[in-house]
C-alpha cells in the first residue's frame, strides 16, 4: 500500500513538472513557429492534425476500457485474465492501425475535394503530404496506447510520467531543429514519427520486464468480448464529441475560410489545451484509484468527498489561469503571437470560461465510467456536438472563428453544465450542492481581483510591454495565492503547500 501511495504522490509530482514543462514550452515554442512557418502554413498544419485526429477515433474509445478491465483484473488477484486481455486488445489495435493507414490514404485522395473552396492548390498537395505523414504516426501510436494503459493500469506512475516529459521536451527541441533546417511542416511531421518508434520499445520493455505483464493470444469468451464493446461503445462515443468539438471548427474554416482563420482559431485554442492539461494532470492519475473504489463497492459519500477535494485543486489552479487571462490576455496575444491574432483573445475566452464546468469535474466522468455508467453522457454528448457542428457549419460565413467558438460555448453550458450535473445528482449519486457550495465560494477571489485589475490597474498601466506585462502577472498570482491561502483554503489544502515548502527548508538546512 505504501508503495502504490508513493508512487500515486510521485506520480502527482511528475504530472505537475511535465504539466509545468509543457505549459512553458508553448510559450518559448510557439512564437518560434509561428515566425518561421508563417501564419498560412501554421494554419495548415493545425488543420492537418485535426483532419488526421478523425483517423484516431478508429481506437473506439478502447484505452478507457484496457485501464478499466486491466485495473479490475488486478484488484481482483486474476493474472492470467489479465495477461488474456492485454492479448486481445494488442491484436485488436494492430488491425485498427491498419485500418488507420487505409483511412488516411482515403482522406489524402479526398482532401482536394473538401478543402478546394477555402485552399489553393499549392496548400491543398502540401496538406496531403502532411496527412499520410501523420496517418503514419496514428497508426504508429495504437500498439504503444497498450502498453501504456496497462502502465497506468498498474499505477506505475514514475515511468508513465518520466515518458510523458521526456515527449514533451525532445517533441518542441525536434520541430525548431526541423525548422531551422527548413523542412518546415513536413519536417514536423515526419519528426512526430520517429519520436513514436523510439517510445514503443521503452514501454513495451517495461510491460514485460518490470510488471510481468505478458500478452496472452487465446480465444475470449463471448460474454466477456460483449461487455467489453458495450462499454467501449459508450467510450467512443465520448471520443467522437471530443473530435466535433475540438476538430470540426477548425476543418470548417479550413473549408470554408482559409488557413490563416484556422492559424487564429489555433492559437486561441492552445490556451484551452494548456487549461485542460491542468484539470485532467490530478483525475488522471486517480482514474485507476477510482475504478478500484467502484470495484470494490464505496458508496456515494466516498465518491462525493473524492470528488469534491479534487475538483476544489482543479478550481484554485484552474481559477488563476482563467481570470489571468481574462485579465492580460489581450496584451499576452499582441506580445507572444504577434499582429493579426487579436481575434485569438475573444475565441479563447468564449471556449474557456464555460470550458472550466467539466474541467473541475473530471472525477466526475471517471467516476461513471468506473460504474459503466457513462452511456447517458456519451448520448447527451453527442447529440449537443451534432449540434454544435451543424450551426458551426451555418455561422462560420457571417461570423467566421468567433461564431465557432461561441456555438461550442453554448454546447459547451448546455451539455456538459446543466445536464451533466443534473445527472450526477439524480443516478451517479454524487452531491452537487454541496460541490457547487465549494466552488462558488471559492468563485469570489477570482471575480474581485479580475474587476479591481479591469476597472482600474489596466486602465492606469500599459501591459504590452514585456516588463510591465511579466510583473503584473506576478503581482496577481501572488495576490491570488494570498487571497485563496487566506480566505479559502481548508486544512488538507493548506497542509498540500506547507509540507513541501517544510521538506525544502530542511533539506537547504541540512546542506548549509
Amino acid at each position: 500500500m505504501n508503495k502504490k501511495i508513493s508512487q500515486l504522490k510521485a506520480g502527482v509530482i511528475l504530472s505537475y513538472i511535465n504539466l509545468a514543462i509543457g505549459s512553458m514550452i508553448p510559450i518559448i515554442y510557439t512564437p518560434i513557429m509561428l515566425r518561421l512557418l508563417g501564419q498560412a502554413e501554421y494554419g495548415l498544419y493545425s488543420l492537418s492534425t485535426s483532419v488526421i485526429g478523425y483517423l484516431s477515433l478508429l481506437n473506439f474509445g478502447m484505452g478507457s476500457t484496457i485501464v478499466r478491465y486491466v485495473t479490475k483484473y488486478r484488484v481482483e488477484h486474476k493474472k492470467h485474465q489479465e495477461q488474456t486481455i492485454v492479448g486481445l486488445f494488442l491484436i485488436v489495435y494492430i488491425v485498427l492501425a491498419i485500418l488507420v493507414l487505409a483511412g488516411g490514404a482515403i482522406l489524402c485522395t479526398c482532401t482536394p475535394v473538401f478543402f478546394s473552396k477555402g485552399l489553393v492548390q499549392a496548400e491543398i498537395e502540401k496538406l496531403q503530404v502532411l496527412i499520410l505523414i501523420m496517418t503514419v504516426n496514428t497508426a504508429v501510436s495504437f500498439p504503444i496506447s497498450v502498453f501504456s494503459s496497462v502502465i497506468i493500469a498498474h499505477e506505475r506512475y514514475v515511468f508513465s510520467r518520466c515518458i510523458d516529459i521526456l515527449s514533451t521536451i525532445i517533441v518542441p527541441i525536434t520541430n525548431i531543429v526541423m525548422l531551422y533546417l527548413g523542412f518546415g511542416s513536413v519536417g514536423m511531421a515526419g519528426a512526430s514519427v520517429a519520436i513514436q518508434l523510439a517510445i514503443l520499445p521503452l514501454s513495451l520493455t517495461f510491460c514485460l520486464k518490470k510488471l510481468e505483464v505478458k500478452p496472452i493470444f487465446e480465444k475470449p469468451e463471448w460474454t466477456l468480448l460483449k461487455e467489453i464493446l458495450g462499454f467501449s461503445a459508450f467510450v467512443f462515443l465520448s471520443t467522437v464529441v471530443d473530435m466535433l468539438f475540438w476538430a470540426t471548427d477548425k476543418v470548417i474554416l479550413g473549408a470554408l475560410v482559409g488557413s490563416v482563420a484556422v492559424a487564429i482559431y489555433n492559437v486561441g485554442a492552445t490556451f484551452n489545451s494548456i487549461v485542460e492539461k491542468l484539470s485532467t494532470t490530478i483525475s488522471g492519475v486517480l482514474t485507476p484509484r477510482i475504478t478500484g473504489m467502484v470495484v470494490l463497492g464505496a458508496d456515494g459519500k466516498e465518491l462525493t468527498d473524492i470528488f469534491i477535494r479534487i475538483g476544489r485543486i482543479q478550481f484554485l489552479i484552474i481559477g488563476l489561469v482563467i481570470s489571468g487571462f481574462i485579465t492580460f490576455g489581450e496584451p499576452f496575444i499582441a506580445l507572444w503571437a504577434g499582429e493579426g491574432y487579436e481575434e485569438s483573445y475573444v475565441i479563447a475566452l468564449l471556449t474557456m470560461v464555460p470550458l472550466t464546468i467539466p474541467l473541475i469535474q473530471t472525477v466526475g466522468k471517471n467516476i461513471v465510467v468506473a460504474q459503466n455508467r457513462h452511456q447517458f453522457r456519451s448520448v447527451v454528448y453527442l447529440v449537443i456536438a451534432v449540434v454544435n457542428a451543424v450551426s458551426t457549419y451555418l455561422i462560420i460565413p457571417y461570423m467566421g472563428g468567433v461564431g465557432a467558438a461561441l456555438c461550442s460555448s453554448l454546447s459547451y453550458i448546455v451539455g456538459q453544465g446543466i445536464i451533466m450535473n443534473i445527472y450526477y445528482q439524480k443516478v451517479t449519486g454524487l452531491d452537487m450542492l454541496a460541490f457547487w457550495k465549494n466552488i462558488l465560494k471559492m468563485l469570489v477571489v477570482p471575480l474581485i481581483l479580475v474587476v479591481i485589475f479591469k476597472r482600474f490597474v489596466c486602465q492606469t498601466v500599459d501591459f504590452y510591454h514585456w516588463e510591465t506585462f511579466l510583473a503584473g502577472v506576478v503581482a496577481y498570482t501572488l495576490l491570488y495565492c494570498l487571497l485563496m491561502y487566506v480566505t479559502q483554503l481548508n486544512a488538507y489544502e493548506k497542509d498540500l503547500i506547507r509540507k513541501p515548502i517544510q521538506i525544502a527548508v530542511q533539506i537547504i538546512k541540512k546542506v548549509s
